[in-house]
């Protein structure tokens, strides 16, 4: 029992100190001690047999430890979306029939409808037509400071998009010209926000 012992301890320590990124040489020290015990009672096949379970069980434990720790993508920061500035409609309305609930206004600095407003604080760039947005938005009517939250917008070319929040709401809408909105958008200038 007690030669079991001494081969198991080894064996433990090495496989916990692999797993924790620590070399092999350091636990070949650590079992250096347990293995001159184990010599000392005669059993030199045990500690040949022993080491290498130490190196099969610390070559194991490096692979595993590398899969572990995924790389990081690095997520490019800019200016703007590569969005056409102007009219949004919910992509299910047709431009000629948008109303205040469907339609927003995409300016040099953030998004907004009738009633809301949305700041681009931060954009990064995360895939190649994804973007993470950090948003302080607002309510126009209120006076309460706007809340910062973050969404990811999916583009479509450079006149369509699908953006979703991380409080869960998603929508989806494309843009539409000016000269296709209806009566009381068509005559809005709008260059001050979108220029």
């Amino acid at each position: 029992m007690s030669k079991a012992r001494h081969l198991i301890i080894p064996l433990l320590l090495a496989a916990g100190l692999a797993a924790c990124g620590q070399n092999a040489a350091t636990a070949e020290d650590a079992t250096a001690t347990d293995g001159a015990e184990a010599t000392e009672s005669g059993n030199t096949a045990g500690m040949a047999t022993a080491e290498a379970d130490i190196a099969a069980a610390n070559q194991a434990a490096a692979p595993a430890a590398t899969e572990a720790a995924p790389a990081k993508t690095q997520a490019a920061t800019i200016a703007a979306l590569p969005l056409k500035r102007g009219y949004y409609v919910e992509s299910d309305t047709p431009c000629g029939q948008a109303s205040n609930a469907t339609t927003t206004l995409l300016r040099r600095n953030g998004i907004g409808g009738a009633r809301d407003f949305c700041e681009f604080k931060k954009i990064e760039q995360t895939g190649p037509n994804t973007y993470r947005v950090t948003e302080a938005c607002g309510d126009l009517q209120d006076n309460a400071p706007p809340e910062t939250s973050t969404s990811v917008y999916s583009l479509t070319g450079d006149t369509a998009f699908t953006a979703k929040s991380e409080y869960g709401w998603e929508r989806s809408a494309r843009y539409c010209a000016q000269s296709s909105m209806p009566p009381d958008w068509r005559g809005n200038d709008i260059s001050d926000v979108t220029g």
